[in-house]
């Protein structure tokens, strides 16, 4: 398949992920799930000092200072995306870095990358969580994790993606996850921006990113956001956001059974697919935690 061919199928992809985000426009309007961001963790302190995080984070409003950070991680963490299955490391940003920053041999995943910016941005004080972004379909195996964080200048949530170092933006905004689902539900004119890119001429982005496009589309059909953002995994839970009439929990369950069905063939070693029958288990007796579209309101201000 040619380039030709190849965006070709991209953009079918892209109005076929749209138009199933535009009929799945309307979200549960469950409880209302209070959200803790903890700044105050005392290793906050040793990663300032061990890692240049307020230097690459700089001066200027939280969603630049976070976009800094976004790239720089982007650029200095190698890519492996299976990283969960093989990795057995504690899941926060001093051991993340220690492993893998620099180090083309150590690759990881979308959602250490993602936990490593969070807690970057939380220890200089800005507002940020990381947010799960899912499929529709229980067939597919992938998913994504990215990062947001309130800009208390914009007065909004911003996402950010350690991953490709670039946020969505559309009429010269960058998107909350919320609003970035929005956006490609209309089929308006929104992109991804990418490191080195402008997003001054939208549809032109539009069309040359088409491929990461498809991507964030395709990804966000539900989303899930941890109730508590601080250093490590601590005790939060999954708050899980969801078009009307959704099954999450049936999805959730299929989704591990076809993984668990076809790791041999994809050729996932032991401790994946060990891991994969946990989340069977897990799927089949735990009952998500369901919120509303209210996550994204303004956080609560520190006391």
């Amino acid at each position: 398949m040619n380039k030709i061919e190849r965006r070709e199928v991209d953009h079918r992809f892209l109005e076929v992920y749209c138009g199933i985000l535009f009929n799945s426009r309307e979200f549960e309007q469950e409880e209302r799930v209070p959200l803790l961001y903890k700044f105050d963790c005392p290793e906050f302190a040793e990663l300032r000092a061990r890692w240049p995080i307020e230097q690459t984070a700089g001066r200027g409003g939280d969603f630049v200072r976070g976009l800094r950070l976004a790239r720089w991680l982007s650029r200095n963490l190698n890519h492996k995306g299976d990283f969960s299955f093989t990795a057995a490391l504690s899941f926060d940003s001093l051991t993340l870095l220690d492993y893998g920053f620099g180090k083309k041999e150590h690759g990881m995943n979308c959602a250490a990358k993602a936990k490593i910016l969070e807690e970057c941005c939380l220890s200089l004080g800005i507002y940020a969580r990381t947010v799960g972004l899912y499929p529709a379909s229980p067939y597919d195996s992938d998913n994504h994790v990215v990062v947001e964080i309130f800009d208390r200048e914009k007065g909004k949530w911003i996402m950010l993606d350690p991953t490709t170092g670039g946020y969505v933006s559309a009429g010269g905004e960058p998107l909350s996850c919320f609003e970035m689902r929005e956006a490609f539900a209309q089929f308006g004119p929104v992109s991804v921006v990418l490191p080195r890119q402008s997003g001054r001429d939208l549809p032109l982005l539009a069309e040359r990113n088409v491929a990461w496009n498809s991507y964030y589309a395709k990804n966000c059909y539900f989303f899930t956001i941890n109730t508590v953002s601080e250093f490590g995994t601590g005790e939060g839970r999954e708050v899980h956001i969801l078009p009307c009439g959704f099954d999450c929990r049936l999805r959730r369950v299929r989704n591990a059974e076809y993984m668990l069905e076809n790791a041999k063939k994809w050729n996932w070693g032991e401790d994946a697919i060990h891991t994969i029958g946990r989340w069977v288990v897990n799927a089949r007796t735990t009952y998500p935690l369901i919120g509303s579209p209210s996550v994204w309101d303004p956080p609560v201000p520190r006391a």
